[in-house]
């Protein structure tokens, strides 16, 4: 017996993380928790307002147009939507109106939400050192700002996720809050299967890890453990099917179609960590992983949500090989379908760098202190000079969300920056450089909501100016794929509509610019771009009158009065 308990106690000491150098005291540490979280949400709300709804965010918009909730709520749709989000989009929409931010305010509530949970989450296992530097490396996470600034569910279902192990963990070992901490898992497990539900196995690992731990269950306790598992297994099991059951039902070939089309391969694999650690150099990318490696023992020993999350993304990973879904060739779709363990991995390399730091300055004396500091922010130093976001977040840019600042944050695997390189560029977009930086507004036509054709984070980058959709639904065309109708449902700031012209002069539009089409290769032959509304230009000329700008490429009309310098570009 009293062998028993020495063993047990020195299991205890040998699980508890090992106590750090008090660099600081309580208070300097949790000023510098709030620091670092202002810094975080200063990125995810720089000129957040501003951004041109873009790609996949425009999923649920062509639901809102087309569908009721009933419908949506009993079809996934082939391009891929958020049941949820698209019935509160159309909520919205038919209550007072909806924009591009009412879209994406709850993926940034969650994305705050996440800035500043995780880190006091994990403070009170690891210290605050840990907390704080693992706050950081949340705050400067380029695929967090990002999907924090996204109408996609991707930074609800992290947070939701991570809540649902937690609670979990909670309802299975505390003595008393059980009920509350089951409902909890219930509730947050549910949500997050149904806005994406690709996170099922990932929500569901702690009921599937709780289960084979009864095989370790002493056996006079194992029928208390299965009556308590069901107790949340059954309720999750029930809402689950509730939301899920009917769309796959109802319209079994929206998941079909998109299943079996893709496979990941090697380069997948390599590429996802470049994703998930936010940068480009391979260099930067392995220093990461070593500190990572070298903290995850700790992690895994002080964190039980670690082991059940673990499981769970495992479970995501093998679900994601077994059907194959469109588009999963691709890291950056693996990189968000497994975000769950961007937190994961970005909590062990602090705790590595902090166990790292510690060694050097043990024993403690002035010069180990120093070396110790410049240890604990080589990874945040590393990744922000390396970081995509200053390119990303540049002044002014209204195309922050667009994917050739994403797709691959290696620029050689970008396939994206070749692509938009080869669509002709206008001189008159380097003549608007001559005024000051941010100050015309130009709404460019046709806008494509697919990055792949639309060429304004080009255009802005070299004019300096703000560049947004010129919608032609209204002007040209009854309805185009793509656009929004001049309806009040949609409010939408960051796109204006061409034919409205009192529009134009509310947006404060100086220049509509009319990109004319030009030729492609795809498929193996030349296709036109804008060969669809080519017959648009004729109701261009028609509404706006004479160019101040024509060459092969564009054409531009003035709409403001000129201001300093303003017509450079003739």
């Amino acid at each position: 017996m009293v062998r028993a308990h020495a063993d047990e106690r020195i299991l205890r000491v040998m699980s508890e993380p090992r106590p750090e150098p008090a660099w600081l005291p309580p208070t300097g540490w949790a000023c510098l928790l709030i620091v670092v979280a202002l810094a975080g949400a200063a990125l995810r709300l720089d000129q957040f307002a501003g951004q041109v709804l873009l790609d996949d965010e425009w999923h649920a918009v062509h639901q809102v147009l087309r569908r009721s909730p009933a419908a949506m709520f009993v079809d996934f749709g082939f391009s891929d939507y958020s049941i949820p989000l698209g019935m509160f989009d159309w909520t919205i929409a038919n209550t007072i109106g909806l924009s591009e931010t009412a879209m994406r305010m709850p993926m940034l509530l969650c994305g705050l939400a996440t800035l500043v949970l995780f880190p006091l989450y994990v403070a009170r296992r690891f210290g605050p050192p840990t907390a704080v530097l693992f706050a950081t490396l949340l705050a400067i996470s380029p695929l967090l700002v990002l999907y924090s600034r996204t109408a996609r569910p991707y930074a609800i279902t992290l947070l939701l996720g991570w809540i649902a192990h937690a609670a979990f963990a909670r309802y299975a070992g505390a003595s008393h809050g059980r009920r509350g901490a089951g409902i909890a898992y219930i509730a947050t497990a549910a949500a997050a299967a149904w806005l994406h539900p690709i996170s099922a196995p990932f929500v569901l690992a702690p009921l599937l890890y709780a289960v084979a731990m009864l095989s370790v269950t002493p056996r006079g306790q194992r029928r208390r453990h299965v009556t308590r598992l069901l107790q949340v297994m059954l309720p999750t099991g029930i809402v689950m099917a509730v939301v899920l059951l009917p769309p796959l039902l109802a319209n079994p070939a929206s998941m079909a179609l998109k299943s079996g089309v893709d496979m990941l391969d090697a380069g997948t694999l390599v590429g996802v960590w470049y994703a998930w650690l936010g940068t480009p150099s391979s260099v930067v990318a392995a220093m990461c992983i070593a500190l990572a490696a070298y903290g995850t023992r700790t992690v895994w020993q002080n964190l039980p949500e670690a082991r059940t999350g673990v499981l769970g993304i495992v479970l995501t990973f093998l679900a994601l090989v077994a059907t194959r879904p469109l588009w999963s060739f691709m890291p950056l779709s693996i990189a968000r379908y497994l975000l769950p363990f961007l937190p994961l991995l970005l909590l062990a390399v602090a705790i590595g760098t902090i166990r790292l730091a510690h060694r050097i300055a043990t024993p403690l004396s002035p010069p180990r202190r120093a070396a110790a500091l410049a240890v604990a922010l080589l990874p945040v130093i590393a990744l922000a000079s390396q970081s995509p976001l200053p390119e990303i977040l540049r002044r002014p840019s209204a195309q922050a969300l667009h994917l050739v600042h994403h797709f691959d944050f290696r620029p050689a695997m970008n396939p994206y920056v070749p692509h938009l390189e080869g669509i002709p560029l206008s001189p008159f977009w380097a003549g608007l450089a001559a005024n000051p930086q941010g100050s015309l507004r130009v709404a460019a036509a046709p806008f494509y909501f697919e990055s792949y054709d639309w060429d304004a984070p080009r255009w802005e980058r070299t004019s300096g100016q703000t560049v947004l959709p010129g919608l032609l639904t209204g002007l040209c065309v009854e309805q185009r794929w793509g656009e929004v109708p001049p309806d009040p449902r949609f409010r939408f700031d960051n796109a204006v509509h061409l034919a409205d012209r009192a529009q134009l002069a509310r947006r404060g539009i100086d220049y509509v610019v009319w990109q004319k089409p030009y030729m492609r290769p795809r498929d193996g032959q030349f296709v036109p771009i804008g060969g669809d509304t080519a017959f648009c230009e004729r109701v261009m000329l028609a509404t706006f009158g004479t160019p101040v700008y024509e060459d092969a490429n564009l054409i531009a009309f003035r709409l403001a009065a000129p201001v300093a310098g303003a017509d450079a570009a003739r």
